[in-house]
């Protein structure tokens, strides 16, 4: 019942922040100068031209009026279609989303193995071995990711050819080709997570280390890989996880970015070319589409966490 509730308290207050980031991102959108039909029929439209387009697109109505009719549409999963593909624009966001989520949850996997891994390093050894992951991480949060993309370019793609700098390949259509493609921007959208989730993990396995209860367990001649797995890591990961939760966030992000680099047909590419051709309603179902995933991450930790630490669901 308590994880129900929770999740009832989620979806609750998930529908309000969903509904002010639609609502923000239409009133935005309304502040880019210049028009959707002046773009489509170029600079030597005429003004009876540019009016007969805009009204053929429901562009001339009063903005009270568009903003409750896209609302409603969007409300059942209609965003309009695209003013330059005569797609429906959600159609386009679908066909973009697995490959932004695909490179988000293939740096989520190496953030979680590399930062965890170096984080019970430092707590475990101390001494040289926490001094060489604190700089470490240190140094890898300081990292561009647009920078090191570059050198992963260059040595991994260009020089040595083992991975894929350009382009995509499906994983239904082949798991190989798909992991050679995403390895390369996983990588350099991770390696600043993996600084950060190496210092949360440092400091919370540290402090659970240091708990009366373990020397209990010692006591009773448990085995040390036993109070490790069992206890340690359950109890120090429990913020660590939801700290991945935000990474996910964040490594989504910074996937918009890294896909103009590698040439990859993404969200965040969609939502360059659609701005530049003011194809508002693609970029309107792009941002929401992004908090929706946002909302979703949110929940999935919160239910981990819950079931992870009992004191959570309370």
């Amino acid at each position: 019942m308590a994880r129900i509730r929770m999740v009832a308290i989620r979806l609750a207050t998930a529908v309000p922040t969903v509904f002010i980031v639609a609502t923000l991102t239409f009133g935005l959108l309304q502040l880019i100068p210049g028009s959707p039909a002046e773009f489509l029929l170029g600079a030597g439209a005429s003004r009876q031209q540019i009016g007969d387009l805009e009204h053929s697109l429901g562009l001339d109505q009063p903005l009270l009026t568009e903003y409750g009719q896209w609302l409603v549409r969007a409300l059942h999963g209609d965003f309009g279609d695209s003013i330059t593909s005569n797609t429906p624009a959600i159609q386009q966001v679908f066909k973009a989303l697995p490959v932004t989520v695909s490179v988000a949850v293939v740096g989520l996997v190496l953030t979680a193995v590399v930062g965890i891994g170096l984080g019970l390093l430092a707590a475990l050894r101390g001494g040289v071995w926490d001094t060489v992951v604190q700089t470490a991480s240190s140094v890898a949060m300081a990292v561009p990711p647009f920078w090191l993309a570059s050198l992963l370019i260059y040595f991994l793609a260009i020089r040595y050819r083992i991975f894929y700098a350009t382009d995509y390949s499906a994983l239904s259509d082949s798991p190989n080709q798909w992991l050679l493609h995403v390895t390369l921007p996983a990588v350099a959208v991770a390696v600043t997570a993996i600084g950060q989730v190496a210092f949360q993990a440092r400091a919370s396995l540290r402090e659970t280390l240091g708990q009366d209860f373990l020397r209990t367990l010692r006591s009773t001649g448990m085995s040390p890989g036993r109070i490790l797995f069992k206890h340690v890591l359950r109890n120090g990961l429990v913020p660590v996880i939801a700290y991945l939760g935000m990474m996910f966030v964040f490594l989504l992000g910074g996937v918009v970015i890294v896909e103009s680099i590698f040439s990859l047909p993404g969200l965040g590419a969609l939502m360059i070319q659609s701005v530049n051709n003011h194809d508002l309603t693609v970029v309107q179902a792009t941002v929401v589409t992004f908090c929706v995933l946002v909302v979703i991450t949110n929940l999935a930790v919160d239910l981990l966490v819950g079931w992870l630490d009992p004191r959570a669901r309370a």
